[in-house]
C-alpha cells in the first residue's frame, strides 16, 4: 500500500476502510520504511485496510506521523497513546521529544488485556512485517473495549502466532534482543497470559 501525497490518502479512505492498530516507538538498531516511501525516524503508526468492495483485497501497512495524522483527520479518529517501551524517553503529543506532555495511556484496561496488547506491540516491534489480519483484528478488539477481557480464543491465537517466529525465539527472548541494543527497555510481564495457557493445558509462548 502506497499512500505518499495528500490526495492519495483521500482516495485510500474512499477505496478501503482503514483503521488504526498501533501506534509505536522506533527503537535504536531498526529500519523501517513508511508507505509513504520515507524512513522512518522516531515513532509510526500501523494500519490495517480492507476494500469497501473486494473483501479479499486486505492488509496492514506503516507510516510515519505526517501521513498517519492526516488518516486520522480523514477517518476523524483520535489518536492511539504511543507505545513506547524505552523507560527513559518522554515523547510530547506534538511528536517530538521532551520532558514535559508525555503521551501516556491514561485509559483502564482490563489487566489481561493490557498484557495482550503489549505483546502484539512487542511483535510488530520485533518483526519486520505489519501483522496480518488476524493480528490487526485482535488488536482493534483490545484498542475497542481495553476494559473487556480478551477473549481466551485471541490469546491462544496470538500465542500461536508467536510460535511461528522464523528464530523460534518466545516473545520474552524477542524482549531480550531488543534490549541490547535498547538497555532502558522496560520490564514486561505476561504472567496472566501464562497462566490462562497453563490452565488450557497449552504451553506458552509468550516467556
Amino acid at each position: 500500500m502506497l499512500c505518499r501525497g495528500t490526495l492519495t490518502r483521500v482516495e485510500i479512505v474512499k477505496e478501503y476502510d482503514i483503521a488504526p492498530i498501533a501506534h509505536v516507538k522506533l527503537l535504536a538498531g531498526q529500519e523501517k520504511k513508511s508507505c509513504t516511501n520515507d524512513k522512518l525516524e522516531h515513532r509510526y503508526y500501523c494500519f490495517s485496510y480492507k476494500h469497501k468492495k473486494d473483501k479479499n483485497k486486505s492488509g496492514t501497512f506503516i507510516c510515519g506521523k505526517h501521513a498517519a495524522n492526516h488518516f486520522l483527520k480523514l477517518l476523524n479518529h483520535k489518536e492511539i497513546p504511543l507505545f513506547n517501551p524505552l523507560s527513559s524517553e518522554r515523547v510530547s503529543h506534538g511528536g517530538g521529544s521532551g520532558r514535559g506532555d508525555e503521551t501516556r495511556d491514561t485509559r483502564e484496561w482490563n489487566p489481561i488485556a493490557k498484557e495482550l496488547s503489549n505483546a502484539i506491540n512487542f511483535l510488530i516491534i520485533s518483526w519486520n512485517t505489519p501483522p496480518k489480519d488476524v493480528l490487526s483484528d485482535i488488536k482493534k478488539r483490545l484498542e475497542t473495549a481495553p476494559m473487556q477481557k480478551p477473549r481466551l480464543n485471541d490469546v491462544k491465537a496470538v500465542n500461536t502466532i508467536i510460535s511461528h517466529d522464523k528464530k523460534k525465539r518466545k516473545l520474552s527472548d524477542m524482549i531480550e534482543e531488543l534490549r541490547k541494543d535498547n538497555p532502558s527497555l522496560k520490564e514486561y510481564s505476561f504472567g496472566r497470559l501464562n497462566q490462562i495457557l497453563a490452565n488450557e493445558d497449552k504451553p506458552s509462548h509468550f516467556s
